[in-house]
């Protein structure tokens, strides 16, 4: 006999110490009806003479993306928000949190196969990030409450090995590369070109143009 499990968006086991969001786990009302699972591969044309058409070269996948449509979450029976019960909750999953620097990685977990123990293979083997959340009030309370809710979520894949950027606020060493600027790290490291004077101050260098490739910097933190 088949036991019953309910669908369920888990923050990341790698990210549930550290992000602030609680709980790290949110069931769905009801198990979705579908889960589309797109995957694609943008192939670049390759330029070679004598041929009436370019041949293909592979350079890079895009990431897949599991989609949910029509997820309900129905509250009228205790007359509580639906936003702050179930809403608000798939919404600060698009935001950077405050620890991560980033929004936290998730997983979707239904079943065996799903969850965060998936065998290499399985749909659910790696990470995501929450990329898109439509909702649809559709029932409200006399006095305006929203009590039931459809929602379309949108997660995009995270590839295993991908290097996060080092945050702002922490202290790191940058390795200098062939034809990189003060100007140039400092808009990779900080997002700001115009911090460039910082990285000069705390590597004492007097020419910003003078940078040798393999140099190492100490890129100082900036402190909010």
């Amino acid at each position: 006999m088949f036991s019953f499990s309910k669908a369920q968006i888990e923050i990341h086991k790698d990210d549930a110490d550290k992000v602030a969001l609680s709980p790290h786990t949110h069931e769905f009302m009801f198990n979705p009806e579908a889960v589309r699972v797109t995957k694609s591969m943008t192939p670049k044309p390759g330029k070679q003479a004598g041929r009436s058409a370019p041949k293909h070269q592979f350079t890079t996948g895009n990431p897949a993306q599991l989609e949910f449509g029509e997820l309900l979450f129905d509250c009228f029976d205790t007359r509580e928000n639906v936003y702050t019960k179930h809403v608000q909750w798939f919404e600060a999953l698009l935001r950077a949190d405050t620890q991560l620097h980033r929004p936290p990685r998730v997983v979707f977990a239904w079943g065996a196969g799903w969850g965060q123990d998936a065998k290499p293979g399985q749909i659910n083997a790696g990470m995501w990030f929450v990329t898109g959340l439509d909702v649809n009030y559709t029932m409200f309370l006399p006095n305006g409450t929203p009590v039931r809710a459809t929602c379309k979520l949108t997660l995009a894949e995270e590839p295993p090995g991908t290097e996060e950027k080092q945050s702002p606020d922490t202290a790191h060493v940058h390795a200098v590369g062939r034809g990189e600027t003060l100007q140039a790290i400092s808009a990779t490291e900080y997002d700001d070109p115009g911090e460039w004077r910082r990285i000069a101050v705390a590597n004492g260098i007097d020419d910003p143009l003078r940078l040798t490739p393999g140099q190492r910097l100490l890129i100082p933190p900036i402190l909010r």
